[in-house]
């Protein structure tokens, strides 16, 4: 049995093939293609007598395919490793064959030299031809037969023995020069040289405006009617090309190239986008609404395009529950129920703590402290009054006799229950505003561009991870954005990184994918690995010939973030707190400090002052003012505070327009006047 596997793997290993003409004239781009080769990036040598060049290649559906113009005669060897295995073809590149000399017998006038293209305001010319080109193009850059001329993130390439455009290249970037020499280089806006063949396999960081220059140079041919001098082939475009195409222009084969596309290239369904790319993607959502009138079918064309790569762009998870209610109403309860699960998980990636929440929170306790301070004040107003006589009075004993007015603060007549709730709710406000600061520059941190791309592997991400602080969950971010470009850089950073699900994941041992097992025996990405099923988007990796790998979610990402500038707050306290993005200005980060500061040390002390005597007089008083408190009777012991919020967040819900609220307020309410009665029954008997 072992010798038959070991021939069909052997089979498999040797079903590589790489194809090139077997000739070729000097000057003449060269089409080399590789068949069934595994899912990875490959280099591509090529060697002659005089010089060996190498392209990065990456394959696509198993497939490789690049273009090459050779400069010189001679013959050229290309070859790719294979694990152990070199594939290998061959070519001749010959020198062009020079023109018979005319007979002296029978002359003939002189053909002139072709002049060299130009380009101009209304386009390149060569000769008595001219493609129509609107805006500041690059070049003409001349490369043996060939001319490039290139603008923001598009390249073309004219044949100038034949001119036509032959070839649209789309670099992953603006283009802002042209280089040649053994092969076309340009030059990005953030400084990388690629080559033609180095295109393959990276996300767009260009600008996203600049993506009009593509639907820009299609309507010039279109209005000039010069569409026919474009006649470069449609296969293997990136998704950003049909980015820029008009929504009536996008079948559905175009979208699952596009999906596909978004997958090899790094892109994931967990991350998010930002709003830069909805100015392009904005009809396409819409679509989904609109396709509703030609049908179901239609409809779920788009929407599961978004469901499947793009669930996380602005706007899409509105429309996609909008599309849940829809699928329903047409008779379709299994679709809509598909979709509640999906969506379900979609939003089990998001960050649950947004800094408005955190911000909301801290208002809120705020307020409750501040109606418990109110309320202790007023419950022990008539005793502190007769407390302070002896020292000048409530307002005028702080200056006569400072100290012992402090002996006799609102806190010394409170019991230790109340002092320890109010000391609690202080250190809840504290903890809260703290909270919100970091969870806002976290949020800040993250919704930077180049985080906001549904990716982590572009160069602009790696460079953003590693201007952060170097800590340890930080490290694993920056892992799983190198685990593609450098593996062994990726898994030294795996090694230090926190044991969260997605680093166990990443590190791909056996006793890690077993820890991960045991932390979330319910993800998908995690039951996957181990063989055990999977979720809607297992079906999608694999159509795409992408392996599915452990993403750090939003939820984590702003984890992260936060967790790692906490860690500053170690090294540089007073920095990290100034630098927090909540205060409007640094005054305002001291004076706040020195609040909480000072309450602190006035807790701290006035916890641990005696009580007076005869604290518990005036009965009437004290349970007239617990009447207009909601579960003050039971303040003290933690109860009474749950009352409170309870009356508070009804009222909240009402005020939004929920009739609930008023049930929830009315219940609550009820169950204080029930303590209250109870209480005065108490006392009373």
């Amino acid at each position: 049995m072992r010798w038959i596997v070991g021939v069909l793997w052997g089979g498999l290993a040797l079903a590589q093939s790489l194809t090139v003409p077997p000739e070729a004239p000097v000057g003449q781009p060269l089409e080399i293609r590789g068949a069934d080769f595994p899912p990875g990036r490959y280099t591509l040598k090529i060697a002659s007598a005089a010089a060996t060049t190498e392209v990065d290649l990456e394959t696509f559906n198993g497939n490789l395919a690049t273009a090459w113009t050779p400069t010189a005669a001679g013959v050229y060897k290309f070859s790719i490793q294979v694990g152990e295995r070199t594939v290998e073809a061959q070519t001749r590149v010959q020198a062009s064959t020079p023109s018979p000399q005319p007979r002296p017998a029978l002359p003939t006038p002189a053909r002139p030299e072709t002049a060299p293209p130009t380009l101009g305001p209304e386009g390149l010319t060569l000769g008595t031809w001219k493609l129509p080109l609107k805006g500041e193009w690059i070049g003409p850059k001349l490369l043996g037969q060939r001319a490039f001329v290139a603008r923001g993130p598009l390249v073309l390439e004219i044949d100038l023995q034949n001119p036509r455009v032959v070839a649209q290249h789309y670099p992953p970037g603006d283009v802002r020069a042209l280089d040649a020499d053994t092969e076309l280089t340009v030059v990005l806006e953030d400084g990388r040289r690629l080559g033609l063949g180095a295109f393959a396999g990276k996300p767009f960081e260009g600008k996203w405006e600049s993506l009009a220059v593509i639907r820009e140079y299609f309507e010039t041919l279109s209005a000039a009617g010069s569409s026919e001098l474009d006649q470069s082939p449609e296969a293997n475009r990136p998704y950003w090309y049909y980015f820029s195409r008009p929504v009536g222009s996008i079948g559905p084969a175009d979208l699952e190239a596009v999906g596909r596309d978004l997958l090899q290239r790094g892109h994931r369904p967990e991350l998010a986008w930002g709003p830069g790319v909805m100015q392009w993607l904005e009809p396409w959502l819409l679509q989904i609404r609109a396709a509703r009138n030609q049908g179901l079918e239609q409809s779920r064309v788009w929407s599961e395009f978004f469901l499947k790569y793009l669930p996380q762009v602005p706007g899409a998870k509105a429309m996609l529950w909008e599309q849940v209610g829809w699928l329903e109403a047409q008779g379709r309860p299994d679709l809509g129920q598909c979709y509640r699960e999906a969506l379900r998980q979609v939003a089990s990636w998001q960050n649950p703590l947004t800094s408005a929440n955190m911000a909301a929170a801290t208002w809120g306790l705020l307020g409750l402290y501040g109606l418990m301070l109110l309320y202790l004040t007023l419950m022990y107003l008539p005793a502190q009054l007769r407390g302070v006589r002896p020292s000048g009075g409530w307002l005028a004993g702080w200056f006569r006799h400072p100290l012992l007015r402090l002996r006799h603060s609102v806190l010394a007549y409170t019991t230790v229950g109340e002092r320890t709730v109010l000391l609690f709710l202080f250190l809840l406000v504290a903890l809260a505003l703290l909270g919100w600061g970091f969870m806002a520059r976290s949020e800040a941190l993250i919704a930077q561009d180049s985080l906001t791309r549904g990716t982590l592997r572009s160069s602009a991400a790696q460079e953003t991870l590693r201007s952060f602080a170097n800590t340890a969950p930080l490290r694993g971010l920056l892992a799983y954005a190198l685990a593609k470009e450098n593996p062994l850089e990726a898994q030294r950073l795996y090694e230090v990184a926190p044991p969260w699900t997605y680093v166990l994941i990443g590190r791909g041992t056996p006793e890690a994918l077993a820890q991960a097992f045991r932390r979330a025996p319910s993800s998908a990405v995690v039951r996957e690995a181990l063989g055990l099923g999977g979720d809607l988007w297992t079906a999608v990796y694999r159509e795409a010939g992408v392996v599915r790998e452990a993403v750090p979610t939003p939820r984590i990402i702003a984890a992260t973030v936060g967790l790692s500038g906490l860690q500053g707050l170690s090294t540089d306290f007073l920095a990290a707190w100034r630098d927090l993005p909540i205060w409007p200005s640094p005054l305002w980060a001291w004076v706040i400090a020195i609040a909480i500061l000072l309450f602190t040390l006035y807790h701290l002390l006035c916890f641990f002052l005696p009580r007076p005597q005869g604290v518990d007089g005036h009965l009437a008083w004290r349970r007239g003012v617990q009447l207009f408190f909601p579960g003050s009777p039971t303040y003290s012991q933690g109860w009474g505070l749950m009352v409170l919020l309870a009356v508070a967040g009804g009222l909240w819900l009402w005020g939004l327009g929920n009739p609930w609220g008023v049930v929830l307020a009315g219940v609550a309410l009820g169950f204080h006047l029930l303590l209250w009665f109870l209480l005065v029954y108490r006392g009373n008997k």
